[in-house]
């Protein structure tokens, strides 16, 4: 089976190029040069209908995960017509393009697209209610695929960190390093979730789920709750490094754009659907910091 990935060279389509390549014929799609040598690529703007349509035409899936998205939270609120050609538009053509070719779209979405205002756990039937560019980008994109879609499954997660890339976890150990202050948002409750482990859950989604008729929605992300300063110290103790960090509000921190304060993903669907359930954020930090983030410390403090 064909399966094409969006953001291949990201953090999550890195990770799910080395998920399926060995079980699956994949090729990956994205705006920058391929950086995995083993699979085809296609380079293409998915800002650019032509383009998107090509690389589907030409590779044939019967699925694509789509992965990409423009996802600088706080640069998306300076750019709100490159974030909606990107992430909304751009979604719509893969959409049409998957439709005209008879595959599946697995549609990469976020809790960003819920207002954080409920005191539980958002399942998939809650109302929406996005408040930044970023949410709204994704709200729409997935008003679009419910509204006009053959085939379409939703995965919404949460407060991504994987290998490659930025992530919070790496800018924690880099304000460390340099000695400055640490404070971290105190009031944001949510799940960070590991890209190896969401790729793995998307995997098993793939190779047990039927192909929808319509639209579904799912939410996967790591289990367990918690806030940003919390994941801060879990990890800051792991380091040794004896450092205060303080816990601030959002509104302290100022950024551009709005984070729901409750992040909370409700994940019964999946697991009563498909058995698919991660491992607890705590478990996966665990990992990351055993198997990236430990070296990459050791390298930056070495003498």
């Amino acid at each position: 089976m064909r399966i094409l990935i969006t953001g291949s060279n990201g953090m999550l389509g890195s990770d799910l190029v080395e998920q399926l390549r060995g079980q699956f014929e994949i090729a990956g799609l994205g705006l920058n040069e391929n950086r995995h040598s083993s699979i085809p690529f296609f380079k293409a703007d998915l800002g650019k209908k032509s383009a998107v349509s090509q690389a589907v035409n030409t590779f044939r899936p019967a699925i694509i995960v789509h992965a990409a998205a423009y996802t600088d939270v706080d640069g998306c609120e300076s750019h709100p017509h490159q974030v909606y050609l990107i992430n909304t538009k751009g979604t719509q053509y893969l959409a049409e393009a998957s439709d005209r070719t008879g595959a599946t779209l697995i549609f990469i979405s976020s809790d960003y697209v819920f207002d954080g205002e409920k005191n539980s756990p958002y399942l998939e039937t809650d109302s929406t209610g996005p408040i930044s560019v970023y949410g709204q980008s994704k709200f729409e994109a997935e008003e679009w695929l419910k509204d006009h879609s053959n085939s379409v499954s939703i995965i919404r997660s949460s407060w991504l960190f994987g290998t490659a890339g930025r992530n919070f976890f790496r800018a924690i150990l880099s304000r460390l390093k340099e000695g400055k202050s640490l404070s971290v948002v105190n009031d944001q409750r949510g799940a960070p979730t590991y890209t190896l482990d969401l790729a793995e859950g998307i995997k098993s989604f793939i190779q047990c789920a039927a192909r929808p008729k319509g639209y579904e929605i799912y939410h996967l992300a790591n289990t367990g709750v918690t806030t940003w300063y919390d994941a801060a110290k879990k990890l800051v103790a792991k380091t040794g490094v004896q450092k205060e960090i303080k816990a601030i509000t959002s509104a302290e921190l100022n950024r551009p754009a709005k984070r729901p304060k409750n992040s909370v993903l409700n994940m019964t669907k999946i697991k009563s659907s498909y058995g698919i359930e991660l491992r607890s954020w705590e478990e996966a930090l665990d990992h990351f910091w055993e198997h990236v983030l430990r070296a990459e410390w050791q390298e930056m403090v070495k003498v």
